[in-house]
């Protein structure tokens, strides 16, 4: 059994959740982003990273914001490396392609849609098995979706109340899993991390 079958077979619940340095909050001076993957029992079981660092990383996010290039790592808890996310810069639409040990995986494109929010996700071959059509009116939920509308999983932004979403500038998103097979639960579990960059990390800047 591989890595990606070892750490998502049992899953069918994730949390993957952001907290934001003081640093960033007080002086707003973008640092990278860093996630705590937990199960849902609030169990610790995954770390999640940007990997440019420094003052060239930090000029970057001041300067590109949301549209720069990522380049993302996941590791279980015992440190072993799971998943390597790229994303280029984009100016409206961010492509996002997910490889594990070395291959590529999947993919998650960011699609032009009127009134929705919307993602393909795609295999290693670019074949989408899913979609992300999720209305601006519902701002916390992106629901995925296969070709016949029946729901697959489920991302969902767990908003944590006024004084918390100000002060503490956390993200902690809910992702449910519903008949996948492990390597479309990594897909889907990558594309969590590109709805945050896409659609929440702005909003934190103009806090």
């Amino acid at each position: 059994m591989n890595a990606i079958d070892q750490f998502f077979a049992s899953l069918t619940k994730v949390f993957v959740h952001q907290s934001r340095e003081w640093a960033e909050i007080i002086t707003r001076l973008e640092t990278r982003n860093k996630y705590k993957v937990l199960d849902e029992h609030g169990t610790s079981i995954g770390f999640i990273a940007e990997q440019r660092t420094g003052l060239i990383g930090a000029i970057i996010r001041m300067v590109m914001r949301s549209h720069r290039p990522m380049h993302i790592k996941v590791w279980n808890e015992q440190r072993e490396e799971l998943l390597d996310i790229k994303r280029p810069f984009h100016f409206f639409f961010s492509d996002m392609t997910i490889e594990s040990q070395g291959k590529i995986i999947g993919h998650v494109y960011q699609r032009f849609a009127f009134i929705f929010r919307r993602y393909d996700l795609a295999d290693k071959n670019g074949n989408v098995f899913s979609r992300i059509r999720a209305p601006f009116w519902r701002i916390w939920t992106f629901p995925v979706i296969d070709a016949r509308g029946t729901e697959r999983a489920l991302i969902s932004k767990k908003w944590g109340g006024v004084l918390k979403e100000i002060f503490t500038d956390e993200d902690k998103f809910l992702v449910e899993f519903k008949n996948l097979d492990n390597t479309q639960k990594a897909i889907v579990f990558a594309s969590a991390i590109t709805v945050d960059l896409d659609f929440f990390e702005e909003n934190h800047s103009n806090r």
